[in-house]
């Protein structure tokens, strides 16, 4: 018996040793246990074991999405997998499903469910209800300008297609330090500047005529970029905003509720986990 197999076995058989865990869920790290416990909590309440890191074969403690993947063959409704989608959701990878007893954020991971619009917005406005930023209004903005790349990045996933073009090329075009002008009229300077960045990289780059893919649209793409990278941007903004303000951004108002229903990405989330949970 492997490793692996080893530990699957004793976590399948955890809720046996504590009757009051529903079951126990391998997650990427440690950072990740909030967003997924709320989820579940929001499908089936109780008590759920998180796994952060497992044994290697080789016998080292490892985290990460392929340690969570070696699971795979061994999972049931009582130790399952969660994970983030990255990129593998749009470039259609088919294998992550319910019925693999793997759930996935359907966003490229939980930061961007924390910066869903609406009710990021929602919050926002709970503790500084005379502010003019809207964040509704910016991320509309900015999710519509990163549409196309987001296209082209999914389309240039061979190692030839990639040199040309890549998320750390994608990143770099968002830069996540602003000045407090920035954010005049909803950040109307930065935005333009990021289209610009864009449109400069991609002046040589092509598809192919109609490339589309499914359930990604210029309204929810901002959703679909790499989850550090907004993250990071929306704590810088919202930390000028609260300047002066006694609030503190990404404690009281990012970090303080997570979205639970609302729109596709988090619905789908809480479709899978109901699956997963009967």
């Amino acid at each position: 018996m492997s490793r692996i197999e080893d530990q699957a076995n004793y976590y399948k058989n955890y809720h046996l040793r504590y009757r009051d865990t529903i079951a126990v869920i391998h997650v990427e790290d440690e950072d990740d246990k909030n967003f997924w416990l709320a989820q579940l909590k929001n499908v089936k309440k109780g008590n759920y074991h998180f796994i952060t890191r497992s044994k290697s074969e080789a016998g080292n403690n490892t985290k990460g999405c392929e340690q969570c993947l070696k699971y795979r063959p061994y999972t049931n409704d009582k130790f399952f997998i969660c994970i983030d989608s990255d990129l593998r959701l749009l470039r259609g990878e088919e294998s992550f499903t319910p019925k693999n007893y793997i759930a996935q954020t359907y966003a490229y991971s939980w930061e961007n469910h924390s910066c869903e619009a609406n009710h990021l917005e929602n919050r926002f406005k709970e503790k500084v209800p005379d502010s003019k930023f809207s964040f509704v209004t910016f991320l509309t903005q900015l999710s519509n300008i990163v549409y196309k790349p987001l296209l082209y990045l999914v389309y240039h996933n061979t190692s030839e297609l990639n040199l040309k073009w890549n998320i750390t090329k994608f990143n770099r075009c968002i830069p996540t330090q602003l000045r407090r002008d920035n954010l005049e009229e909803n950040g109307k300077q930065y935005l333009l500047k990021v289209k610009q960045h864009f449109d400069e990289e991609l002046t040589y780059l092509s598809l192919p005529e109609d490339f589309a893919i499914e359930g990604l649209n210029s309204e929810n793409a901002y959703l679909h970029i790499q989850g550090h990278k907004l993250y990071d941007l929306i704590v810088n903004i919202g930390s000028m905003l609260c300047k002066g303000k006694r609030v503190a951004f990404k404690s009281e108002v990012l970090d303080s509720g997570l979205p639970v229903s609302g729109y596709m990405e988090i619905d789908n989330v809480q479709s899978d986990l109901t699956s997963i949970l009967g």
